[in-house]
């Protein structure tokens, strides 16, 4: 099949449009590593000197739009120019000229397999024809469909990752925290079935370390409006609240007692679960504590 049929072939299946055409962020684009290229001392020096002379590129890239990168910042994937882009980013050159799509990764595909195909049309003589051609184009396409595989794939478990890794530290610090009880319990005087009896629970407690236990309402819940310190410390006691625990609990109630959201159940869950820089977060109020206010108090409408 020869080039031409081939190019419309290619043209006809994509059927993809751009979106725009301007200068974009040199520093929104990201470089896949599959895109990265080897240049040779001539390509860069004339490409750094257009560019330090314009203060732009002055054959535009060819971008998508993407959400596959952890970082905030990037917002768009390189699929064509990647040597412009690489030096760009090198000299600090501000903005960039490139034309932006819409495209899946099948497309995506597509389109650099077309790109390549025409660059390498106009800067090659053709040397091989036929079979060796095909197999060659088709290599290629599979070598880069894998690669976009591998990043994507790369992006998706790297939070997973994260979230389990968490959760593993959190069971470990359980752990920790349970046999450092255990060893500062004075065992030395309890017969060996005590002891056995001890082991058995901090076992049984390791099992459902992860699950987290339903904590029954109290018969005469206070009213936090206008419940004191004290009487809202004797009220979590009763509910088994360690110091700290109680400590932060009082801090969020009075804190939101003076604020202009008002203290609420609802502002008080968002704080317990707002992460440790949000300024919403009460140091040390988390949702443990949340649960024991909500068994011991109740906040009239």
């Amino acid at each position: 099949m020869n080039q031409d049929i081939r190019h419309e072939l290619i043209s006809k299946s994509l059927r993809i449009k751009p979106i725009n055409h301007g200068q974009v962020y040199t520093f929104q684009i990201a470089l896949p590593d599959s895109r990265k290229q080897a240049l040779t001392l001539e390509r860069r020096q004339a490409i750094e000197q257009s560019l330090l002379a314009h203060q732009s590129n002055l054959v535009s890239l060819v971008i998508r739009r993407t959400t596959a990168y952890d970082d905030d910042d990037i917002e768009y994937e390189l699929l064509h120019g990647a040597d412009w882009l690489q030096i760009a980013q090198e000299l600090d050159i501000e903005k960039v000229w490139a034309w932006v799509f819409d495209l899946t990764d099948e497309q995506a595909i597509a389109a650099i397999a077309e790109m390549e195909l025409l660059t390498h049309t106009q800067n090659a003589e053709p040397t091989t024809t036929g079979s060796n051609t095909t197999e060659t184009d088709f290599a290629t396409l599979i070598d880069q469909k894998l690669q976009l595989a591998t990043d994507s794939i790369k992006h998706s478990l790297t939070p997973l990752l994260t979230g389990i890794r968490n959760e593993i530290d959190e069971k470990l610090k359980v752990l920790n925290y349970k046999i450092d009880s255990f060893n500062s319990a004075a065992i030395g005087s309890d017969s060996l079935g005590v002891v056995l009896e001890k082991l058995e629970t901090i076992q049984q407690g390791l099992k459902s370390s992860g699950r987290t236990s339903r904590i029954e309402p109290v018969e005469n819940p206070i009213n936090l409006l206008d419940a004191s310190a004290q009487e809202i410390e004797t009220a979590l006691r009763q509910v088994n609240t360690q110091d700290p625990q109680i400590k932060a609990a009082i801090a969020a109630v009075q804190h939101y007692r003076k604020s202009e959201q008002g203290l609420t159940w609802q502002n008080l869950e968002q704080s317990a679960k707002a992460k440790t820089k949000s300024p919403l977060k009460i140091e040390g109020f988390a949702t443990k504590t949340y649960d024991r206010l909500r068994a011991i108090a109740i906040i009239p409408d």
